[in-house]
């Protein structure tokens, strides 16, 4: 019950996301700016690793209804497993970026059914991007 009001929520969150969306023929030097960090943040481990803010909130894969329910789970630096560059087009999977202003990017990235998906959360801190958020691949449940 708790993962359906969780996925719920976060449909709806989505959906507010979007209609907040930056125009795309309005791209920002602060949106250059992102996705160079994001390439080089799939890149280069060490730079990855300084470009996350441990403990970092989030949920782990197949989480399950009661580390839903807590939302106290944490990712550890010494327990992350490295992000590479993942291939949209072979992958079965679709992605969708969303901005707020300059300084925040939330990154959904759902199967192609819908059945499964991750969210990631990237924030501007002072001059630097980071990532702030990571919700490994969960059942999405309607």
């Amino acid at each position: 019950m708790y993962r359906l009001i969780f996925f719920s929520w976060l449909a709806a969150c989505s959906g507010l996301l979007f209609s907040c969306s930056t125009n795309n023929n309005e791209e920002t030097s602060e949106l250059k700016a992102f996705e160079e960090f994001y390439e080089r943040f799939h890149q280069e481990s060490d730079y990855q690793m300084e470009h996350i803010s441990f403990p970092l909130e989030g949920l782990p894969s197949n989480a399950d209804a009661e580390t839903i329910a807590d939302n106290d789970f944490r990712w550890e630096a010494e327990d992350w497993v490295m992000q590479r560059p993942f291939n949209y087009d072979s992958g079965g999977f679709k992605r969708e970026l969303t901005t707020f202003g300059d300084d925040l990017v939330v990154e959904k990235i759902v199967s192609q059914n819908g059945e499964f998906g991750t969210i990631r959360r990237f924030a501007k801190l002072g001059e630097e991007w980071y990532l702030i958020y990571y919700a490994g691949l969960n059942r999405i449940e309607n």
